[in-house]
């Protein structure tokens, strides 16, 4: 979720009072804008904070500060194909044997083109 402007200006205010920042519209514009559009309030504020706490004599640029929360998976479980699968594998002995019969062509064929110059 993308900071909003009041919380990008949270952030520039704590930097420009730390580090003296004389911002004139134009940065303050780019600061602003950068922000919200590319960067999260929360892990944007502890880099802030962490810029300051590790003794950064210079002011910061906007990469230094703004950071986005890490991409999540989300996993929904299998579809409704995978379940169908996984229940036949379990409960129905004649799906088991002729997925097993498949198989076993499939490694068949395989085999049939096996030259033995695989490079590993």
């Amino acid at each position: 979720m993308s900071m909003t402007k009041k919380e990008a200006f949270e952030i520039i205010e704590m930097l420009a009072n730390v580090y003296n920042m004389e911002l004139n519209d134009t940065k303050f514009n780019l600061w602003i804008n950068f922000l919200c559009e590319d960067g999260d309030y929360e892990p944007s504020m502890k880099m802030a904070k962490k810029y300051i706490k590790d003794g950064n004599v210079y002011p910061p640029k906007i990469p230094n500060i703004m950071r986005k929360f890490p991409k999540t998976f989300k996993d929904d479980g299998p579809d409704e194909e995978t379940k169908l699968h996984r229940w036949k594998m379990a409960n129905d002995p004649e799906y088991v044997k002729q997925r097993k019969q498949a198989l076993e062509q499939f490694r068949n064929k395989v085999a049939e083109f096996d030259r033995g110059d695989d490079i590993d």
